[in-house]
């Protein structure tokens, strides 16, 4: 697989890379610096000349609606893009929904399963085969549902951060849609939570 990582942190660049070739030695993963948030022609020169699978880009700072607006005016070959983005999920994906070959996940999201969303991304829609959603799934859904934060269901059923983005992960991938909110829809609509 031909991997792109693009972010203004030439340390999270590496990083990532590293971690990534440690795990996945046949991969090809190539960084790219950008200095502003605004994509510009030298990353698309970069994309065409060396076609690769997926892209992912980091877009945790504040500028990240900048770099969402200027990457879909870009005119290029079809790419697969995958955002990293912290807390700033739900505005993320207002700004994706359209997208067919964009996704977005958690930077709080374990390499393992970083590494199996890149290798089973599909359109906008990760699928990995045989998840099934576990009570702390259906406790989570019926709290986001109603509206709590992320902190608060920390708080109150006891759970790590990192039990929680499991948790996220199972519950999008169960659903086979790229993000929580679409999830809950779903919950939804299959009875899985109720009012």
């Amino acid at each position: 697989m031909k991997v792109l990582i693009v972010s203004m942190s030439t340390l999270f660049n590496e990083a990532l890379q590293v971690a990534i070739l440690d795990r996945r030695l046949a991969w090809q993963v190539d960084t790219y610096q950008i200095q502003a948030p605004i994509f510009n022609q030298i990353v698309m020169k970069k994309i065409k000349e060396q076609p690769f699978d997926i892209v992912v880009i980091e877009a945790t700072n504040q500028h990240f609606t900048m770099m969402i607006e200027s990457l879909k005016k870009l005119e290029s070959p079809e790419i697969d893009i995958m955002l990293l983005v912290d807390s700033r999920m739900g505005e993320v994906y207002h700004h994706l929904k359209g997208e067919e070959r964009w996704t977005s996940v958690t930077k709080n999201t374990s390499l393992d399963e970083f590494l199996i969303l890149l290798e089973s991304f599909k359109s906008n829609v990760p699928f990995s085969p045989n998840i099934s959603l576990k009570e702390v799934d259906k406790k989570i859904l019926k709290e986001l549902a109603v509206g709590h934060s992320f902190e608060f269901i920390q708080r109150t059923h006891g759970l790590t951060v990192e039990e929680i983005d499991r948790s996220l992960y199972r519950i999008n991938t169960y659903f086979k849609v790229p993000n929580y909110i679409e999830s809950i829809v779903k919950a939804f609509e299959q009875k899985i939570i109720t009012n």
